[in-house]
């Protein structure tokens, strides 16, 4: 079927894809996962979470497990404004909510500054000014002695 031919969903077609059955979690975090990232953004540990699932929401898995899971969804993708509202208001599992952190992101013009200062304060040459410090003098027939100039 050509990219530019029209795909019309007719009367039929549209009650067979409305009957279909959902979709079964991929995952056993599946149903979790809101709960599971918002955690994370809270600063919990995967060794807590995996007790707050294994106590709250009798769901047990590997350290490894949610440690992938998180890794999978962290990826950083523009989150809808009704989305993170929802976020923000479910306590379902009665688990009270902590006050986020704040983010130490910077933005992309920060960062660059901050990058291009590192580099400048790299590159300066290093000055060792001998005011202040005391001179050595080598005899090898007498001891060293700290004279000052």
């Amino acid at each position: 079927m050509p990219k530019s031919e029209i795909f019309f969903v007719t009367a039929d077609l549209q009650q067979v894809l409305d009957n279909l059955p959902a979709n079964e979690p991929r995952s056993r975090l599946d149903p979790f996962a809101r709960f599971i990232m918002r955690w994370r953004r809270e600063g919990r540990s995967y060794r807590r979470i995996l007790q707050i699932l294994a106590n709250q929401c009798k769901v047990s898995v590997t350290y490894e497990t949610l440690r992938r899971f998180v890794k999978r969804r962290s990826r950083p993708r523009k989150i809808e404004p009704e989305l993170e509202a929802d976020l923000a208001m479910d306590t379902t599992l009665g688990i009270p909510e902590q006050p986020a952190r704040k983010s130490t992101k910077l933005s992309p013009e920060e960062a660059a500054a901050q990058r291009a200062l590192i580099k400048a304060l790299r590159n300066k040459p290093a000055v060792v000014s001998t005011e202040d410090r005391p001179v050595f003098i080598y005899d090898p027939d007498k001891p060293l002695t700290n004279k000052q100039t």
